[in-house]
């Protein structure tokens, strides 16, 4: 008590005899308040006085301020006394020795603030000076030397204000990848990128000549895992950070990875690709929290969570005040997502590695057996979690990795054998018909939301590439006798170059393409909203049709999906490419699925039903003419066996028909479940045939929402012609 009193005395007489010295100049003033620091030490050996004891800060703290004052006076290109004192006599790096003894205790924390303020309050390049960039180097390895240390906040505080000096100069960080000391020359090229001068001739004449022609191509190489040993300082600080217990520490040292990986300096992403452990960490933690998530969650609150990477984490009481396990889960879909962010500003080496970790330690090893499982439960927790994995990912790179991995990397027409080794693409396939209809719901759920993605794959090898050859489409005998007497580069209007991302349009003639923009659009929509009789529709007897709200939904759908297909450069008339010709029209497993559920739709359950319907509207939105001729157009020529949507509706359509045409009163079942299903009716009462009267109001519904979505197509078709 004794201390800290006559210490506040000191600070008094201190500032006292300063207002009543005589006005000193900058540099001496600096000078002074440098050799207050150094008597202390001088005068203290053996103390153990606390820092704040001392006025060791506010000297330190004055010195900021003169250096920043001084840079408002002198020009930015130059130097002043103060900061020319401070080069010469190597201040940082003394401060440094100084602050890793940590003596006086808590000497460590007020010289990571003096660098921090340093580097974020001056705005002359001084980190390119070599006692600069020594000692914060030497400063930056001395964090995240220990777990939960006492420092930890300071330590993150420089360490991202280093990232963000980084960040505007990016050369700088050649100054935190440091290669062995038996490597000098390899030092010198992976640093600068320049051949070694005249000044390294004596070593290089010393050095064994063999040795040299091994090293200095290895500190260039980009292409494999480096044996320099090189090691990125910066990185593997914020690393160690990242595992912080005080999630403030974690999410700022997780910033800083981000810069870090964002920068577009080859040399830094080939050093934090081959020569750190993130990658691996990045993984290997996306790992770990995946295999702490509950083994049972409602579907309902998994779909419902939300979780964004940075957000505040959830403590253990609020976790069982919702659900047993959100705690676990959002902090996966936090890492998850936070992985996603930062593969999409990466550098593109960085990107592309740690989209290629994710799916080497989480996919192939985690969730490929998760979702191949036998146990039914376990396959359907696997299958929703790795849909709500899918909803989150957004970055291409990642994006790209889950699709190869669900779906494969085959563009080439799928075949009607059977595979004898099923991959993942197959077996998600065959449960769309399982028998457990949360199974087969779960698993629709997977494939609507990959129609949702921004990847031109998942449309190519779900549907496009069985479609591409046109084999579906019949050829009248008079067109193909005319073309068999005529001299083209194509031959019955398929293309000699087509290549496989990139369709090449027919150059047969207008009336071999035919699409549903050719076909009067009143007609298409009438026939499908003419399948069913008018005494099985109930919209209209609750004043609830719905058309012109299925027409705004389906403009603005069909609008956000040309933004996304536009750069994929689809044709827009159909298409016949030589690669994807087929002996026998085969649709695909895929829509073969499709199209067998669809039949079987009065047998289906109604989530099943709305799913399923939910799925087709997203392929018939597509803008390709071959699959919107496929799907829409109810005049399409189509050879024998070939079986289209419209096919598929007539043969249901005659099927209701025949099974309910004799119920007199159907047409007052078919109104009171209607109000069931939208809420608004009192009447619980399930009927004996409940599924099959949902399943017709769910066909009535669809097959507006279809002639909604084929009129949009062709106006906005109409509108771009014009």
């Amino acid at each position: 008590m004794k201390k800290k009193m006559f210490s506040k005395f000191s600070n008094i007489l201190h500032h006292a005899v300063e207002a009543l010295a005589p006005q000193l100049s900058l540099k001496e003033e600096f000078v002074y308040h440098w050799k207050a620091v150094t008597t202390f030490f001088m005068d203290n050996k053996g103390e153990k006085m606390p820092i704040d004891q001392t006025q060791i800060p506010e000297h330190l703290d004055q010195m900021v301020v003169l250096l920043t004052e001084e840079e408002k006076i002198e020009q930015l290109d130059s130097t002043g006394p103060c900061m020319e004192y401070l080069l010469q006599h190597k201040l940082l790096e003394t401060l440094y020795s100084l602050g890793r003894t940590d003596h006086p205790p808590g000497m460590k924390q007020i010289v990571l603030q003096f660098f921090t303020k340093l580097l974020s309050r001056l705005k002359q390049p001084i980190l390119a000076h070599v006692s600069v960039h020594r000692a914060v180097h030497r400063l930056v390895k001395a964090c995240g030397e220990v777990q939960a240390a006492p420092t930890e906040s300071e330590e993150i505080q420089f360490l991202c204000t280093v990232c963000s000096v980084v960040k505007s100069t990016p050369y700088l960080v050649n100054f935190f990848i440091e290669v062995p000391k038996l490597k000098t020359d390899a030092r010198k090229t992976s640093l600068t990128k320049d051949v070694p001068t005249l000044e390294n001739e004596g070593q290089l004449k010393t050095a064994n000549s063999s040795s040299n022609a091994n090293t200095l191509p290895n500190a260039n190489s980009t292409n494999g895992p480096s044996s320099d040993g090189r090691s990125f300082s910066l990185m593997n600080s914020l690393l160690n950070l990242s595992h912080s217990a005080d999630s403030r520490v974690a999410v700022k040292a997780c910033e800083g990875l981000m810069l870090c990986a964002s920068l577009p300096e080859e040399t830094a992403a080939t050093c934090i690709v081959h020569d750190t452990a993130f990658c691996m960490e990045m993984s290997q933690r996306l790992v770990e929290a995946y295999l702490k998530l509950p083994s049972f969650i409602s579907p309902l609150d998994l779909e419902n969570v939300e979780a964004k990477w940075g957000l505040d984490v959830i403590t253990e009481s609020e976790d069982h005040k919702t659900f047993l396990g959100k705690r676990h889960l959002v902090s996966f879909l936090s890492w998850l997502d936070y992985c996603d962010q930062l593969i999409s500003v990466s550098n593109p080496m960085v990107a592309k590695n740690l989209a290629k970790s994710i799916r080497e330690l989480f996919l192939n090893v985690i969730m490929e057996p998760s979702v191949l499982q036998t146990s039914e439960p376990g396959a359907i927790l696997a299958t929703a979690y790795l849909n709500r994995c899918l909803r989150t990912v957004c970055s291409p790179e990642l994006l790209s990795e889950f699709c190869f991995f669900i779906l494969g990397s085959e563009r080439l027409p799928e075949q009607k054998e059977e595979t004898t080794h099923p991959g993942i693409r197959d077996r998600l396939i065959e449960r769309c018909n399982h028998l457990s209809e949360e199974l087969s719901l779960i698993t629709l759920k997977l494939f609507d939301t990959l129609l949702q993605k921004d990847d031109e794959h998942i449309i190519h090898n779900l549907v496009l590439r069985n479609l591409l050859g046109r084999n579906y489409y019949k050829t009248s005998p008079e067109i193909n006798e005319q073309d068999k007497g005529e001299n083209s580069p194509t031959t019955n209007g398929i293309s000699e170059n087509g290549e496989e991302d990139t369709c090449t349009e027919a150059s047969a003639k207008p009336n071999l393409s035919r699409s549903s923009s050719r076909t009067e659009v009143h007609k298409i929509v009438n026939c499908f909203l003419s399948l069913l009789p008018e005494q099985l529709k109930s919209s209209y007897q609750t004043a609830d049709s719905g058309y012109d709200m299925y027409l705004r939904d389906a403009h603005k759908q069909f609008h956000h999906v040309c933004e996304m297909t536009d750069p994929w450069s689809w044709p827009k008339e159909p298409v016949v490419i030589r690669r994807f010709v087929m002996d026998d029209f085969y649709e695909g497993s895929f829509l073969r699925m499709i199209l067998d559920k669809m039949s079987h739709l009065m047998d289906q359950s109604y989530p099943v039903n709305l799913q399923l319907t939910s799925v087709i509207s997203r392929l018939a939105l597509l803008p390709h003419p071959n699959l919107s001729e496929f799907l829409l157009d109810p005049f399409l020529p189509v050879r024998d066996g070939v079986k289209t949507l419209f096919s598929v509706f007539q043969k249901l359509s005659s099927e209701i028909r025949t099974k309910l045409h004799t119920q007199s009163d159907l047409s007052q079942k078919l109104v009171s479940v209607r109000r069931q299903l939208m809420g608004t009716s009192p009447n619980l009462h399930r009927y004996e045939d409940q599924n099959q009267l949902e399943a017709i109001i769910v066909m009535e519904e669809f097959c507006k929402e279809l002639s909604a979505i084929a009129f949009v197509k062709h106006h906005t078709e109409v509108n771009k012609s014009c």
